[in-house]
């Protein structure tokens, strides 16, 4: 009898576990989070079909707005996604290599390397830890960055376990992230995204001050990284070494180069003879002189194109990767070709509202334009009135 009831009392206990580890993981994956493009891009990553993106590019923010994947896709036949996250940092970048292979396996993966030029130290910012790490499903690699990384530890391990525990005050913001709630919601039902990942401003740079990109394809200045950035650096290529990859491809995406910055532009071209070192490639798009030949309205700020831009910089970039670096066009199923052409034609739509808004936007504001619910709901509606 006795047997009995504990074994009662074990199945009630073990299900009110069960059921609170749904919940929390219900709540914090959805609705007791930081809601923004990050973990939208991040979780579009993880929806995609395994092993159906042939090039995968990692790092910061200029990954995301530089290069769009369905004009790619429509130009060169090549499915990509930026796995990338704003103000991405150097100890995360073993993670990224890691996760990307976990979910695909790409013929080509771009390692954007602005994590390693930081000046002023980024590995200790909250934001820049948390704009990645928080983002990741749990498993080994997340546990692995958690445990080892000194920022994460300082800031208390627990809070990246259960992000819950952080953003228990979301509730106090509601209705306002509703629409990002129910934009995760649709995407994952879905199963794709139709921009994968891609985010832009619709706004022009005014520059009202020297800049040196004219002349930045013939100089060969160079100024050494940050100690402990160059160690960031030299461990995260002794461990792609120790991995053999064969299919990488380190980048320096184009800026506006003004005279804070060009220290920055300078340990780019150290970079250089530190992954040459090593035997990767590496490309300084800060000294092509087809890409420094575009002008401030191709940008939205010093440090990313806008829409026009990123338009010309993903032809570049994808003549480069199939005629340079020999990337394949891309085989998918019907289902996943039908979803690709549906981005390609999501693409052109978005294209066009956006161009509205920059038409709109005289007083050249900050208009920020990732996919949302709200975003695709008034991309189709201006699509519709232009018929």
């Amino acid at each position: 009898m006795k047997a009995k009831l504990y074994i009662t009392r074990a199945i009630k206990i073990s299900a009110f576990i069960l059921l609170s580890a749904l919940v929390i993981g219900f709540l914090q994956e959805y609705v007791l989070c930081h809601h923004d493009a990050n973990r939208m891009r991040l979780d579009a990553f993880y929806i995609e079909d395994k092993d159906t993106i042939d090039v995968a590019m990692i790092g910061s923010s200029e990954m995301y707005s530089g290069v769009s994947p369905a004009l790619l896709y429509e130009k060169y036949g090549v499915t990509s996604f930026p796995y990338a996250t704003a103000s991405s940092t150097a100890a995360a970048m073993k993670t990224q290599i890691k996760e990307v292979e976990r979910n695909q396996s790409p013929k080509l993966i771009v390692i954007e390397i602005n994590c390693f030029l930081y000046g002023t130290d980024n590995e200790e910012k909250e934001s820049s830890i948390r704009n990645y790490i928080d983002n990741v499903p749990l498993n080994g690699n997340k546990i692995e960055y958690i445990e080892t990384t000194p920022a994460v530890r300082d800031l208390g391990r627990r809070e990246f376990y259960f992000p819950i525990i952080k953003y228990h005050g979301v509730w106090n913001d509601f209705p306002e992230p509703w629409n990002k709630m129910t934009s995760r919601f649709t995407q994952d039902m879905r199963g794709y995204t139709y921009l994968r990942g891609y985010k832009t401003t619709a706004q022009k740079l005014n520059v009202n001050e020297k800049i040196y990109n004219p002349t930045l394809p013939a100089d060969e200045t160079r100024n050494d990284l940050e100690p402990r950035y160059e160690v960031f650096l030299r461990e995260f290529l002794d461990y792609c070494k120790e991995q053999k990859y064969d299919n990488l491809l380190f980048v320096r995406f184009p800026h506006i180069v003004k005279k804070e910055t060009y220290k920055r532009f300078t340990r780019g071209n150290a970079a250089f003879d530190i992954i040459s070192e090593y035997g990767f490639n590496y490309i300084n798009f800060e000294r092509d002189e087809n890409v420094m030949t575009y002008t401030a309205d191709d940008y939205y700020n010093y440090d990313h194109l806008n829409i026009y831009g990123s338009v010309k910089f993903t032809d570049y970039f994808g003549k480069i990767i199939t005629e340079k670096y020999k990337v394949p066009k891309t085989v998918l199923d019907e289902k996943n070709t039908e979803q690709w052409n549906e981005s390609v034609d999501f693409w052109h739509k978005f294209y066009d509202y956006t161009e509205y808004r920059f038409k709109q936007n005289t007083k050249n504001k900050k208009i920020e334009l990732w996919e949302t619910n709200d975003l695709i709901n008034k991309v189709e509606a201006y699509a519709a009135k232009q018929k």
